[in-house]
This record gives structure tokens, sequence and C-alpha cells, in this order.
């Protein structure tokens, strides 16, 4: 009877401090997400695209290549330019050693036009355009990558969400476990037919449960941040539930995906970059041909006895005025070799430009080949352990039966316990990995899978 009542108290205690352990932690379960707001994956996406000051300066970027190349075109037409001034004189002056007034009017109008046309710039003009062209080119394909850049950051931040959310579920469902197996643990202990390390070792289980939960929740809050964060919002976002469950189109094959990767956002965006140095080097050998320019003047002038404020728009009449047709013409033949730096900083460039073209290319093929091993890895690591997570669940019943008949010990009980525990975090890790790496492979082609 002594034995039975310190049982009993025993288990009073165990089952007492894990309720208050339990008591909290449903507390934190409600606010585990701090009222942020489930978005769906593509509406994270949307708005990352919106917000992310790499795409706003993308596409900055892409208005100021815009401008550069109206800008261009607007040399090919000469410029023109109209001015009109008008002044008034008086008072007097000295004439023959007496101070006469002036005479005269003294309202004076000066009107003039001029316009200026380059004939020849040796190809100056049009490889500027080029080279524009080719600037272009450079900041939409920069406004490409900063998107897919930003769907990837998304995507990470999304399914680290999911993944948390889905160890919280894990680690509620262990927990559970736990809990029941303290009870029944308590009660053998009760009963005289186990020691008291069982209920001390199931509550140590409830802990350690209770701490998965935790972490997990910690880990969801994070990623939510992150997430906030990533798509600019400023309110609180989270994964939606709903996109837990996996639903995968099936992959383009290896030959395929690797046409792709050839053509891949990155890759475009190395070889408009090389493009645009190369038209850069074009451009700058004009530098080293003459230049033709034309220029025309027309300027009037006329004088009132009162202001006229219509005078200052008037062009012609009989009123002197003075016409002047010019041609200039100019070679530069040495300038401190300016030019010569200039090639030399310009063909650096360009080597440098194909070498990372180059890099890129084979980056993409190497990366290629581990996603792809990655995403097939994941999903062959997902059915395992799903067909793991069955074996572990039954082994875990006939365990359960076997400690309650005696036929079995709590080692035992708790070891299947542990493998069904690491079975669902396996399975979490690998549906985590492969969703990243279907996202990265997804940014490396330029294409959603």
């Amino acid at each position: 009877m002594r034995y039975q009542r310190i049982g009993t108290i025993h288990r009073m205690l165990v089952i007492a401090g894990a309720v208050v352990m339990a008591a909290p932690l449903r507390a934190q379960s409600s606010a585990a997400d701090d009222g942020a707001r489930p978005v769906s994956l593509r509406e994270a996406v949307d708005l990352a695209q919106r917000n992310s000051p790499a795409i706003v300066s993308a596409k900055g970027l892409e208005r100021v290549a815009g401008g550069a190349r109206r800008s261009a075109l607007a040399a090919y037409a000469p410029t023109l330019n109209l001015t009109a001034s008008s002044g008034r004189q008086q008072g007097s002056q000295y004439f023959q050693g007496a101070l006469v007034p002036l005479t005269g009017n003294p309202w004076s109008y000066t009107n003039g036009i001029s316009t200026n046309f380059e004939l020849f710039d040796g190809g100056r003009r049009l490889s500027e355009l080029n080279r524009v062209k080719a600037t272009v080119s450079v900041a939409d394909q920069t406004l490409v990558q900063a998107r897919f850049d930003a769907a990837l950051q998304v995507k990470q931040q999304y399914y680290a969400a999911l993944a948390a959310r889905e160890s919280e579920a894990a680690a509620r469902a262990q927990l559970d476990q736990a809990q029941q197996q303290l009870k029944a643990s308590s009660a053998r202990v009760a009963a005289g037919v186990a020691t008291k390390s069982d209920s001390l070792r199931s509550a140590i289980q409830v802990g350690n449960a209770q701490l998965a939960v935790l972490t997990s929740q910690n880990d969801l809050r994070v990623a939510n941040a992150a997430l906030t964060r990533i798509v600019g919002s400023n309110t609180t976002i989270t994964a939606s539930p709903s996109d837990t469950t996996d639903v995968l189109a099936t992959l383009p094959d290896e030959t395929e995906l690797t046409k792709l990767a050839n053509d891949g956002p990155a890759i475009r965006l190395a070889d408009a970059t090389y493009g645009a140095a190369r038209a850069t080097k074009r451009s700058q050998r004009s530098q080293y041909l003459p230049s033709l320019t034309m220029s025309y003047n027309y300027s009037y002038n006329q004088s009132s006895k009162a202001f006229a404020g219509g005078n200052l728009l008037l062009v012609g009449g009989n009123e002197p005025n003075r016409q002047q047709l010019n041609f200039n013409f100019a070679y530069p033949l040495f300038n401190g070799f300016v030019r010569e730096q200039q090639t030399l900083l310009l063909d650096v460039a360009l080597v440098n430009a194909d070498a990372q073209l180059r890099d890129t290319r084979l980056a993409a093929r190497a990366n290629l080949t581990s996603l792809l091993r990655l995403v097939q890895n994941a999903q062959a690591r997902i059915q395992v352990q799903v067909a793991s997570i069955a074996a572990a669940e039954e082994d875990l019943r006939v365990q359960q039966q076997r400690y309650a008949l005696g036929a079995s010990t709590l080692l035992d009980l708790l070891t299947s316990q542990t493998q069904l525990n690491v079975a669902r975090q396996a399975l979490i890790q690998a549906r985590f990995d492969g969703r990243v790496a279907r996202a990265q492979l997804s940014s490396l082609i330029g294409r959603e899978l």
C-alpha cells in the first residue's frame, strides 16, 4: 500500500507537470502566426515583383535606357534655336567737352534664328545608337533577372513557412503520442507493473515534444517575417495552409531543360552585357574620324521710340538683317593619348564581359545538373519517407500493444516513437528541399515549373 500511494502521488505530479507545461503551449499555438494574413504563393510573388527594390531599380534603369535611346535618335535631327531681346538706352554723353543728351530711338530689338546640323560624323551617331540599343537590351534582361530572383527569394521563404507549419503539425502529433504514453506509463507505475523510470522517461518525451512545437512555431515566425520583408508588405503575411499539398507538374526531359538553361535569364543578361561592351568599343572608334558640321544663323536689328512687345518676334522686314552660313571641319590629330586610354579600358571591359559570359554558360550547365539531381533525389526521398512513416506508425501501434500487455519494454516503445518522429521530419525536409530545388531550377531556365 505504501508503494502504491507513492506511485499514485508520483503519477499525479508527473501529469500535473505535463499539464502545466502544455498550458502555455496551447496559448502560443493560437498566436503562432501573430495575426499574419495568409496569402497564396502567386500573390506573394506578385507583391514582391511590385515592391522589390531590385525590381524597382531595374525598372528605373530601363526608363533611363529608353531616354538614352530617344536622345540617340534625336542626334540625327538638326538643332534649332530662337533668340529675341530688347533694350533701352537713355542719358547723356560728352561730346566736344560738353554734356549732350543721347539722340536716336531709345528702344532697340534683336531677333535671330540659328540651326546646326552635323553632315558627317564618321559613324559616331550610328555607333552611339547601336550602343544605346545594347544598353536597352541589358536593362531589359536585368529586369527579367530581377523578377526571377525576387520570385526565387519569395518561394524559399514561402516554403520555409510551409515547412515550419508542417513541422509544428508533426511536433503536435509527437506531443499527443508522448502525453498518451505518459498516461499509460503512469498507470502502469501505479499498478506496480512498471518502474518509476518509465513515467520519468515518458515525461522527458513530453518535454522534448513541447520544445519541438515551440521550435517550429519560432521557425514559422521567422519565415513569416522574412517573407513579409521580401514582398514589401506593411502587414505581416504568411503562407496559406492550402498550399501545403504539392501538386507538381512533370519536369521536361533533360535535353529540353538543357536548351532552356542555355537561354536562361542569367545567360541572356551576360550575353547582353557582352553585346553592350562590344557596341561601346565600336562607338569609341568614331573618335578617330573627322566630322563636318553645317550651321546657319539669321538675325536682324531694329529700333523704335517706344516699347513694342510685338517686335520681339518679328523676323524680316526692311530693317537691317544678317545671314551667315558656316561649314566646320574638325579632325582630331592628337589629344594626349586620351582616345588610346579609352580604347585600352574598353578592350579590357570586352574581355571581361566575354569571360563572364563563358563562365555563366558553364555555371548554368553545372547548376542544371546539380538542381535536376536534387529534384529527383527529393522526389525519391519523399516516396521512401512516406513508406517509412507508414511502417513506423504500424511498428509504433504494435509496440504500444505489446507494452500495454507487458510483452515489451518502454525502451522499445520509445525507439519506435523516435523512428516515427525522425521519419516525419525527414519527409518535411525532403519536401522542402524538393520545392526549393524546383524553384531554383525555374529561376535558372526562366520558366515556371
